[in-house]
C-alpha cells in the first residue's frame, strides 16, 4: 500500500533502501535526479577502495536505520498532538475560570445548580406520578359509582332492555306562572307609562341659554299633560341643534322623574357691518346668530372699513377677510379677546387693532397676522404691565416699532 505523501519520512531520502519516485510535477527534482543505486559489486569495490572487508558489510543496516527513523517521526508528532491537546486542555481551563469569574459562577455554583436540577426533576417526575395515580383512583371511584347506580342486568352508562326506566320530572307550574305573571306585568306597566292621560314627569332647561321651556316643549310636541315617556325625544333634538341660537343640545335624566335638556347657545365672537344699515353679530364659526340696525352690545369687537354681504339668521358667511379675522381671534386668550374693542381693515386690507387704552397695533394682512401672534400678545402684556403710553405700535417689521 502507498503511504501519502504527509507520511513520506523527510530522512533518508535518496538512500539505496528508499521508495521515493521521481515526481513529474516538481521541476526541482528534475533538475537534480535521483543518484543511480549501487549494486553490489559497486558496494564491494567501494569497501576495497575504502580498506573496509567486504565480508563485513551489513546489507540490512540500511532498512533498519530507514525503520529507526521513521519509528522516532511518529514518536515525534504523536508527542507534539499530545502537547497540542495538553495546551488545548489548559486554554479551555482558563477560558472556564474567566467566564466563572466573570459571571460569578464557581465550581461550587455550578455543582450546586446542577444537583438542584437533578432534585427538581426528581421532584417534578414524583409529582407527575402522584398526579397519575390521583388520576386512575379518580376514574376507579367514577366507574364505581356508575356501576353501583346502574340498574340490574346493565352495565354502567348503557341503558338495559330489562332495567327500569327513569321517572320523568314533572313541570314546576309554580314557576311558570310566576314567570308568566311577571312578563305580563312589565308588559302592563310599559302600557300604562305610555298612555296619553297620565301625567308623569316634568322638562327642565339648563344651561344659561336663550331659548325658553314654552320653546322647548313646541319642539318636542310635548303635550298637557305631560309625559316624558311619550315625549318625540330624537325631534327635539333636531329642533334644538338646527336653531341657530344653539351651538349643542343633550338630554339628561335627573332623579325622580326629571328630564333635562343641556343647551349651549353660541357666543359672538365679531359685529360686522352689511350691505345696507344693518349689522350682523357672528360667533366664532361665521354663523349668523343676530341682526340689528347697530352695534347691540360690547361682548365682541367690531369691525370697521368693511362690509359682508346680505345673510339670514343661522347662515354662515363666507367672506375671507371676516372668516381670517375670526381665525386669528380664535387662537387669543380670552383675556386678551375682552380688551380688542376694534378692528380696523384698510385699502390695502391691513388689520389695525384698537385695544381699550386706545393703542392701536398694526399687524398687517389676516395672512401675515398669524405670523404675528407672540409678538402681539408679548406686547399687549407689556403694555398692560408697564402702562406704556404710545402713539401707535407697528409689527409689520421684523421688530416690533413702537411711536411714542
Amino acid at each position: 500500500m502507498k503511504r501519502p505523501n504527509w507520511l513520506r519520512p523527510q530522512i533518508g531520502q535518496g538512500h539505496p533502501g528508499g521508495r521515493d519516485r521521481l515526481r513529474p510535477d516538481r521541476e526541482e527534482r528534475k533538475e537534480s535526479p535521483r543518484p543511480r543505486r549501487l549494486s553490489r559489486e559497486d558496494d564491494n569495490r567501494k569497501d576495497r577502495s575504502a580498506g573496509t572487508p567486504a565480508a563485513g558489510r551489513n546489507p540490512q543496516g540500511t532498512r533498519s536505520t530507514f525503520r529507526q527513523e521513521m519509528r522516532a517521526a511518529r514518536l515525534r508528532q504523536e508527542e507534539r498532538r499530545q502537547e497540542e491537546e495538553k495546551r488545548r486542555a489548559e486554554r479551555e481551563k482558563v477560558r472556564q475560570e474567566a467566564q466563572a469569574y466573570i459571571y460569578g459562577r464557581t465550581e461550587e455554583a455550578e455543582r450546586k445548580a446542577l444537583e438542584d436540577r437533578a432534585a427538581g426533576r426528581e421532584t417534578f417526575r414524583a409529582r407527575q406520578e402522584q398526579k397519575a395515580e390521583a388520576l386512575e383512583k379518580k376514574e376507579r371511584r367514577s366507574l364505581f359509582r356508575k356501576r353501583k347506580k346502574a340498574p340490574a342486568g346493565t352495565e354502567a352508562g348503557k341503558p338495559g332492555k330489562k332495567g327500569k326506566r327513569r321517572p320523568r320530572r314533572r313541570l314546576n307550574w309554580a314557576r311558570v306562572l310566576l314567570l308568566l305573571g311577571s312578563a305580563a306585568l312589565l308588559i302592563a306597566s310599559y302600557v300604562t307609562l305610555h298612555q296619553p292621560w297620565l301625567a308623569f314627569g316634568r322638562l327642565e332647561v339648563a344651561g344659561n341659554t336663550a331659548v325658553t321651556l314654552d320653546e322647548v316643549k313646541e319642539m318636542g310636541d310635548a303635550a298637557e299633560p305631560l309625559n316624558i315617556f311619550n315625549l318625540n325625544r330624537k325631534k327635539l333634538l333636531d329642533s334644538l341643534r338646527s336653531d341657530y341660537r344653539v351651538e349643542k343640545a343633550e338630554l339628561a335624566l335627573g332623579w325622580p322623574n326629571i328630564l333635562k335638556v343641556v343647551i349651549t347657545d353660541r357666543q359672538p365672537a365679531l359685529y360686522v357691518a352689511m350691505e345696507g344699515t344693518r349689522y350682523a353679530k357672528l360667533d366664532p364659526t361665521g354663523h349668523i346668530i343676530g341682526l340689528a340696525d347697530g352695534i347691540t352690545g360690547g361682548d365682541a369687537p367690531f369691525v370697521s372699513g368693511w362690509h359682508i354681504a346680505q345673510g339670514e339668521l343661522g347662515g354662515v358667511t363666507e367672506d375671507e377677510e371676516i372668516q381670517g379675522i375670526l381665525g386669528f381671534l380664535g387662537k387669543l386668550d380670552p383675556d386678551l379677546k375682552e380688551r380688542i374693542m376694534e378692528i380696523h381693515v384698510d385699502d390695502q386690507k391691513s388689520l389695525k387693532i384698537y385695544l381699550h387704552n386706545g393703542i392701536p397695533v398694526i399687524l398687517g394682512t389676516y395672512e401675515n397676522a398669524d405670523s404675528k401672534l407672540k409678538t402681539f400678545k408679548a406686547i399687549c402684556q407689556e403694555l398692560e404691565a408697564k402702562k406704556i403710553k404710545a402713539q401707535y405700535i407697528d409689527l409689520t417689521y421684523e421688530k416690533p416699532y413702537i411711536k411714542l
